[in-house]
């Protein structure tokens, strides 16, 4: 039987305490969610159980030999969906006791998702899942392993369920935060109460000033007792006060003059294009404008294309126009186009001319608060170098924004938080993402890769939907045959209209 089995665990890093672990243990056919933000230590719980990382203290246990599924690898010249759906098929192909996977879902289409998800749920041996994907979470998953507040604690149920439970605890430790605030207003109200009745009693106003002298001691004696209970419930409120207000994550407003303006009518367009790679024709013949303010999704299978349009499209190529208006920044997950020995404030504030405290409202909403200010950015971890150019591009001097996946390794909070940034922000956005539920938030309209065409959806039902013209024309051309008045050019005239429409 495999098995996992963590006791009293803690791990440290640069003399920070990342994270700590009082008891778990996995065993056969368990399916266990790893979530977390970005940087809360996934990742690296998993080179601790590979082996790799033996800096820590505590017990940690693992009686048989683990595959283990990388989140970055070289894709040598494949889309990363196509990489990583061959290290994921080479990892099941060898029936491992113990399988983690790291970021799997990533880059991969929808079709690609579904085989995912099927697959993970016939594999019969110890599943760890490091995901942000909260569709495959839900689907494969019967276990939950978070990383909240630097514990690492187990969750019974798939990530809704754990979600669940949190939102629970959420609720109820507000509630009791309210109620301690309510009871500490209380014994405030309480404590001056008994001070203005103690200084009233030391005055004895209600007395004679010979009555006063006779009972000065017992005035003064009484006050002091009261004082004294005055005490008794200050150190009261003090011990009371336990109840810690629970963390929220509060989002902000962007303003469109933060940005530069776009004079003209359209942004990008394309005219017959033509477009091919490795000696594939990806698109023929194909026409397609993009207007200021859109938000557009450019949506289709692995490999179909969508890159490779965005790079033909940056670089001018034959068939595609851009409007010199159009300041564009650009998210491509490259991470190695940030320097790794700058700070993070430095990169940031180099990177927009918007102020400091805007910067700090984006960065803070996806996830890089002010303890990461003077961090160097080769001491972050993946996902935290997503959201480093993700900030450096959305406050950058752009006006267009074009973002390739840029949903991949990002925890739910930056999720959120970047679908709220990109349906406020005041230019246009043309966007590539397989997280159905983000690009269905943040989309206006989508662009779909079918037939080395581009289609858009919702203009082939609006077509499909609305009132033909055929069945009346038809009629009244049947009408003209049979006129022995009719002209031929009339004739002919309802025939071509007809063909149009067929």
């Amino acid at each position: 039987m495999s098995e996992i089995k963590i006791t009293k665990l803690s791990k440290q890093i640069n003399g920070r305490v990342l994270f700590t672990a009082d008891q778990l243990l996995a065993t056969d056919h368990d399916h266990i969610g790893i979530v977390g933000r970005n940087g809360a230590g996934k990742t690296t719980l998993a080179q601790l159980l590979l082996g790799h990382d033996t800096e820590y203290t505590g017990q940690l246990v693992v009686d048989t030999p683990i595959t283990y599924v990388p989140q970055i690898a070289p894709a040598h010249d494949r889309s990363g969906g196509q990489a990583m759906l061959d290290r994921v098929r080479q990892a099941l192909a060898q029936r491992p006791a113990i399988l983690i996977l790291d970021e799997p879902s990533a880059n991969l289409d929808e079709p690609h998702q579904a085989w995912l998800q099927k697959q993970l749920k016939q594999y019969r041996g110890l599943l760890l899942l490091i995901s942000h994907d909260r569709q495959l979470l839900n689907a494969v998953t019967t276990q939950t392993w978070a990383i909240r507040d630097h514990q690492l604690a187990v969750y019974p149920g798939n990530y809704a369920a754990y979600l669940a439970q949190v939102q629970q605890a959420t609720a109820t430790q507000q509630a009791a935060y309210e109620r301690q605030n309510r009871h500490a207003h209380d014994l405030k109200l309480a404590m001056q109460a008994r001070r203005e009745k103690a200084q009233q009693v030391r005055k004895g106003a209600h007395l004679t000033p010979n009555e006063r002298a006779k009972v000065k001691s017992v005035l003064e004696t009484t006050a002091g007792k009261m004082e004294h209970s005055v005490r008794v419930l200050a150190n009261r409120s003090v011990r009371e006060q336990t109840v810690a207000k629970p963390f929220t994550q509060h989002g902000f407003k962007l303003v469109a003059t933060d940005f530069p303006t776009f004079n003209g009518k359209t942004i990008a367009a394309a005219n017959n294009l033509t477009l091919r790679e490795y000696g594939k024709t990806l698109l023929q013949q194909t026409t397609f404008q993009v207007k200021p303010g859109e938000r557009l999704a450019l949506v289709g299978p692995n490999g179909c294309g969508k890159t490779t349009l965005i790079k033909a499209l940056l670089a001018g190529a034959p068939g595609l126009s851009v409007s010199p208006a159009a300041k564009i920044g650009v998210f491509n997950q490259d991470m190695t186009a940030l320097d790794g020995t700058k700070t993070v404030w430095h990169l940031v504030r180099a990177a927009s001319q918007l102020p400091d405290q805007t910067l700090r409202n984006v960065m803070g909403a996806l996830g890089l608060p002010a303890r990461f200010y003077d961090q160097r950015v080769d001491g972050l971890s993946g996902g935290e170098l997503v959201k480093l150019q993700l900030v450096c591009i959305l406050v950058g001097t752009y006006n267009v924004l074009i973002l390739d996946e840029p949903t991949n390794y990002l925890d739910v909070d930056a999720l959120d938080a970047l679908a709220d940034y990109l349906q406020a922000y005041p230019g246009t956005v043309i966007f590539v993402s397989h997280d159905e539920p983000f690009r269905k938030q943040v989309m206006t309209r989508q662009l779909q890769f079918k037939n080395q065409r581009l289609v858009d959806p919702a203009q082939v039902a609006t077509k499909a939907s609305a009132p033909s013209d055929l069945p009346l024309l038809q009629f009244k051309y049947d009408q003209l045959m049979a006129d022995p008045l009719a002209k031929t050019a009339d004739i002919q005239a309802l025939r071509t209209q007809i063909e149009a429409l067929k």
